[in-house]
């Protein structure tokens, strides 16, 4: 199988291509804005450095949220466009889920807490046991709160933070451990997570846990007045 891994969804853009595990190709770049100019260049340079055209692909696997609005509708958008007309599968791959995935070596035989800052004094927050296993799905919250929710749904067992938010919530949990793996997602581990998943009959949708930053307009500077 082949499978094309894409995030936008936090502070980098990142895509790579597996064939039943093997690397074909991985880019990554650390960026906090431009997502939208960075992707489909990096995804056609992908797919010509592993030889391949998008009908060559089985399946596609692109990063929903939570995250950054503008990065997750980035992703979604060019994901669907780039199977549009193609038998190519879509897979939704949860960022919290990628960012516990990424954990390996002794610290992955713990519980895992995946946590990301979601700013506003809030952080997006799972937990997953060792086998990845959803032990609490994503929330929000803010990180006394998610700290307090993560020791609940672990029951006593110790906990392995990961994630761009774990050092505020271990102020609250100063026993748990903070891993040494990125905070950034890996789109090997989003291909990989997609070649794994089963596929709705329905195209994936974003992963939003609170309204947008973004507030709606004020009035109009004419709204109501006649201009003839």
């Amino acid at each position: 199988m082949i499978t094309l891994g894409l995030d936008t969804a936090l502070q980098s853009c990142s895509v790579a291509i597996i064939q039943d595990g093997e690397v074909l190709s991985d880019n990554f770049i650390a960026l906090e804005k431009g997502h939208a100019e960075k992707l489909a260049p990096m995804a056609a340079a992908a797919l010509d450095e592993a030889r391949l055209s998008v009908s060559d692909l089985d399946r596609v696997g692109v990063v929903i949220g939570p995250g950054g609005f503008t990065g997750v509708r980035v992703g979604l958008s060019f994901a669907r466009g780039l199977i549009l007309g193609t038998g190519v599968k879509l897979a939704g791959i949860s960022s919290l889920t990628a960012l516990a995935e990424g954990v390996n070596g002794p610290e992955a035989t713990h519980i895992i807490g995946a946590v990301i800052d979601a700013r506003r004094g809030q952080v997006f927050a799972a937990l997953y046991d060792a086998a990845g296993v959803e032990r609490l799905p994503p929330f929000v919250a803010d990180p006394k709160e998610a700290a307090s929710k993560l020791a609940f749904a672990a029951q006593q067992s110790a906990v392995v933070l990961v994630g761009s938010g774990a050092e505020l919530v271990k102020l609250h949990q100063k026993e748990w451990v903070i891993s040494s793996a990125s905070r950034q997602i890996d789109a090997k581990i989003v291909a990989r997570l997609a070649a794994a998943a089963d596929i709705p009959s329905t195209l994936p949708a974003p992963l939003y846990l609170r309204p947008a930053d973004a507030k709606p307009a004020g009035r109009a500077l004419f709204e109501g007045l006649s201009l003839v």
